[in-house]
């Protein structure tokens, strides 16, 4: 294994660790503790929870994508060519991964086209969790695919 392919490796891991975790914490522990909250305490903690979470969003989507689809192309397309198992399973994580993104960033946005999303919060974030772990369970799978022959 090159420096290059643990680096992207530990990349990746770190930045969906920080952020699919956050999706589970939230869905877990922040939106019902902040359900319990007078209306403008809850939003005043939420919008101060935003503006410095969305930073943490931001980077760990762009290391996600770039970690992702690097390690993807230099060393697992290669070795997996032909394989239309993995390929279909990496298309599916990529798509679950692409909608996690966009939920995240709706999430912790501030655009009014998106409020509808923010003010279902809980259904909303309870879907991105839930495909964080549908797209751990896909990474799990690809990583027992034995490289083609």
């Amino acid at each position: 294994m090159s420096f290059l392919q643990i680096l992207l490796r530990f990349v990746h891991i770190a930045s969906a660790v920080t952020a699919g975790g956050a999706a589970i914490f939230a869905v877990i522990a922040l939106h019902p503790a902040l359900s319990t909250l007078p209306d403008a305490d809850r939003l005043r903690l939420k919008d101060a929870i935003d503006s410095r979470w969305r930073i943490v969003v931001m980077a760990a989507v762009t290391l996600l994508l770039v970690s992702g689809l690097a390690g993807f192309v230099l060393y697992q397309a290669p070795v997996h060519k032909g394989q239309p198992l993995y390929h279909a399973l990496f298309g599916v994580k990529f798509l679950a991964a692409m909608v996690v993104f966009f939920l995240a960033s709706a999430l912790t946005g501030r655009s009014a086209a998106l409020a509808a999303i923010r003010s279902n919060a809980r259904f909303w974030g309870s879907l991105a969790a839930i495909l964080v772990v549908a797209i751990l369970l896909i990474s799990a799978v690809l990583r027992n695919i034995p490289p083609a022959v």
